[in-house]
C-alpha cells in the first residue's frame, strides 16, 4: 500500500479499514496539511474517559482544507495512526524528525492542536512540518479521546491506533524527548526496540 499524503488531494482513496500489508519501501510525499473541526454540538457533564486499550477509537470527523469531510478511518487506510494531543513546539518538531522512521514502520503521525486553522498554518510553515496537523480550536476531537480537563481545555496525551481502529497504546502527557518510534512500536508489538533509535 502506498502512503498518500494526508492532504485533501491525496487522502482517502478508500474507506476500507481492513488491514493489508504495508509497503515499507514506499516514499511518503511530504506535504503540509491543516484541517479544522466543527465546534461540538453539546458538551457532556464531567470529563469523558479516554478509550481503553483494545477498544475502538472514536471515528472523529474533521474537514480537510478542500472542504471535504473525512474521518479517522480514512487515515487508517494508510496504516496505523499515532495521534498526539497537546504537543509542545519541541514535540511537534520531534514528530517531524521521527516521521520517516514511523512511516517506514507503517505508522502515520498526526498531531491535534487546540488552535485555529490560521495558527496551525503558521506552525506548519514555521517548523516545516510535513505530517498532518489538525486544528481543534473547540477541543471537539480532544474531548472524544478524554484529552481535556474539567474546564474542557486540551491536555497532552497520545494514542496508537491500528488499521482496524483499535487503540493499541495510550498515555497521558507527552514528555520532552519522547521517542515516537519506540513508543509506537511497543504499542503495536512489531518493533525491535533495540533498533528504534536508528533514524
Amino acid at each position: 500500500m502506498n502512503f498518500a499524503p494526508l492532504l485533501a488531494a491525496g487522502m482517502l482513496a478508500t474507506a476500507s479499514v481492513q488491514h493489508t500489508e504495508v509497503d515499507r519501501t514506499a516514499r511518503f510525499v511530504a506535504q503540509n496539511n491543516a484541517v479544522v473541526v466543527p465546534a461540538p454540538e453539546g458538551s457532556q457533564h464531567g470529563v469523558p474517559a479516554p478509550p481503553a486499550i483494545g477498544s475502538n477509537a472514536p471515528d472523529f470527523t474533521y474537514q480537510s482544507f478542500d472542504y471535504q469531510w473525512r474521518n479517522l478511518h480514512h487515515m487508517l487506510a494508510q496504516g496505523s495512526v499515532l495521534l498526539v494531543f497537546g504537543a509542545s513546539d519541541e514535540q511537534l518538531q520531534s514528530l517531524e524528525r521521527d516521521r520517516e522512521s514511523l512511516l517506514r514502520r507503517g505508522v502515520v503521525p498526526v498531531a491535534v492542536v487546540n488552535h485555529r486553522e490560521s495558527d496551525v498554518w503558521r506552525t506548519v510553515s514555521r517548523f516545516g512540518l510535513s505530517y498532518s496537523l489538525l486544528a481543534d480550536p473547540h477541543t471537539a476531537i480532544a474531548e472524544q479521546f478524554g484529552a481535556v480537563d474539567s474546564a474542557r481545555h486540551a491536555t497532552p496525551a497520545w494514542f496508537v491506533i491500528d488499521p482496524s481502529g483499535k487503540v493499541r497504546g495510550s498515555g497521558a502527557g507527552t514528555p520532552p524527548g519522547t521517542d515516537w518510534v519506540a513508543l509506537s512500536g511497543t504499542a503495536l508489538g512489531h518493533l525491535d526496540i533495540s533498533t528504534a533509535g536508528a533514524r
